[in-house]
């Protein structure tokens, strides 16, 4: 009967980025997965077309779509090295993510030094990669299935140590297909990885596919899949990292202005104040909410890499299951505790949010309150003035009587008078504004205002005239001051509302 051996060296590179972030780099011109891609050809020389995988060149990447984003799997390009250092890289998407697959093969003579010193050649990779480098210990044994642990672990007293790649120490797993995995990986993100892989002589071929092969359309070989599942893991982890002080910065802020705006709420119903305050409170509390760097964003890309998290874990567990009795897998571990701090995180800014909007309806019937009254004040000011403008007139006309002005003031009076009746409610909504403030002037409000200066203009040209020369304005005076009261007017109303806006 054969002996079980060790048989060759294998270097397996995984890597992988979100088709979304490598589509932007592309277009904004920085190229991180082309980089790579072209950096594999020129340092390893994986430049020749696999036969049957399509072409070797790295196409446009397209933006994801809703059908493309969501499932399935495309080969993008394949290329290989052949001769005394043969190696192949394969680039694909699956899902929502741009793979790239290196594997570099043993040789005659070929030790881990050379195999690490070829891949030291590449790296580092390019930024902005969530990687999962892990050197693989090809075990083949004799018989259909592989032996037990035990022997196993006598097995691999024989094989070479070749410093941080010497085989992993920890608990076998068995695959649904019989392979025996024993894995180890270094923390952090990028983490290197040492795997012992057994599986028997018999189904060499199988074992190779199950172990690393890529397949024409694109399919991943499923030790390939957990590689990403822990490399997916461990990027979710790094970013999440990375991104929870500005959460919670971000939550601290919200929870302030949630805090000032109560506040204020307090203040108003006290004072009976305008709501202008209150209004600007509540729309710093909304620019939290908008943006890409919004609470709203935050709490959707949590969800979204909670599913992300929940979905790898089943995943794993399903392509690598832990041996029963066994201890905890250490990815396993790593997705348990960074589901339990996505939990929290959204939990404390659900928290924050559901207190920021009670605060914000309250804050809104308040203001719907001031609103009101306001309105109402406004409405009793403009119908005071316009009533007793037409009382005014009315009496006059009801008693016939005649006001004792020169002929001349007749004409500016009345266009005066008539310019103010039609433009005084236009107006008064602009100065009594509810809120307090004041929005900017729509082209009828600089034609109201303009109207108003000039008219303003005649009148008091035609007044001074009269009262002071005795005699009737000349046309070109009362032009001239027309003029220059619409101007006057048109730039005070223009200072006014940039101090109040």
């Amino acid at each position: 009967m054969p002996r079980s051996r060790f048989e060759g060296r294998a270097l397996i590179v995984h890597t992988f980025v979100p088709l979304a972030a490598a589509v932007r780099d592309e277009v904004g011109g920085e190229l991180s997965v082309r980089r790579l891609w072209e950096r594999l050809g020129d340092r390893l020389g994986v430049t020749d077309p696999v036969s049957g995988f399509g072409p070797a060149e790295l196409p446009a990447l397209a933006p994801p779509t809703a059908a493309g984003s969501a499932a399935g799997h495309a080969l993008l390009a394949a290329g290989q090295c052949t001769g005394p250092s043969p190696a192949q890289a394969f680039a694909y998407r699956r899902g929502d993510a741009i793979g790239i697959t290196v594997v570099l093969f043993p040789g005659p003579g070929v030790s881990w030094g050379d195999l690490c010193r070829r891949w030291e050649g590449v790296a580092p990779l390019p930024e902005r990669l969530g990687s999962s480098t892990t050197y693989v210990h090809r075990v083949l044994v004799s018989g259909r299935t592989p032996p037990g642990a035990g022997r196993l672990d006598r097995l691999l007293t024989s094989v070479p140590a070749a410093g941080a790649s010497a085989p992993p120490e920890g608990n076998w797993r068995r695959s649904p297909d019989g392979y025996l995995v024993r894995l180890a990986r270094s923390a952090g993100p990028g983490a290197v990885g040492t795997a012992v892989v057994v599986g028997p002589a018999s189904r060499e071929a199988d074992f190779d596919a199950w172990l690393w092969h890529i397949g024409p359309s694109g399919a991943v070989a499923p030790f390939l899949r957990c590689l990403e599942g822990a490399a997916r893991l461990r990027h979710h982890a790094s970013v999440h990292r990375a991104h929870q002080p500005a959460l919670h910065s971000l939550c601290g802020r919200l929870s302030a202005a949630s805090e000032r705006l109560a506040g204020l709420c307090g203040q108003v119903l006290a004072a009976g104040s305008g709501p202008d305050e209150l209004i600007a409170a509540d729309a710093s509390i909304a620019a939290l909410y908008v943006g890409d760097q919004g609470l709203n964003q935050s709490l959707r890309d949590l969800r979204d890499m909670r599913q992300s998290v929940r979905i790898t874990l089943d995943s794993l567990a399903e392509l690598l299951p832990s041996a029963a009795g066994a201890g905890a897998d250490p990815d396993q571990i790593l997705g348990r505790s960074l589901l339990a701090l996505i939990d929290d995180d959204i939990a404390h800014a659900e928290s924050v949010k559901r207190e920021a909007d009670e605060i914000s309806r309250t804050t809104e019937s308040i203001v719907r309150q001031r609103l009101a009254l306001l309105q109402q004040r406004t409405t009793v000011v403009q119908g005071a003035v316009l009533g007793s403008l037409l009382t005014a007139l009315a009496a006059v006309q009801t008693l016939s009587y005649e006001l004792p002005l020169p002929g001349s003031l007749h004409a500016p009076l009345i266009t005066w008078l008539s310019v103010l009746a039609l433009l005084l409610p236009v107006q008064l909504m602009r100065w009594r504004r509810a809120d307090g403030g004041a929005r900017r002037p729509a082209r009828f409000d600089r034609l109201s205002v303009l109207c108003m200066g000039a008219t303003t203009g005649w009148l008091g040209a035609s007044v001074f005239s009269v009262t002071a020369l005795h005699v009737p304005a000349r046309p070109v005076v009362s032009a001239g001051c027309a003029v220059v009261c619409a101007l006057g007017s048109v730039l005070a109303d223009r200072r006014w509302v940039s101090r109040a806006v």
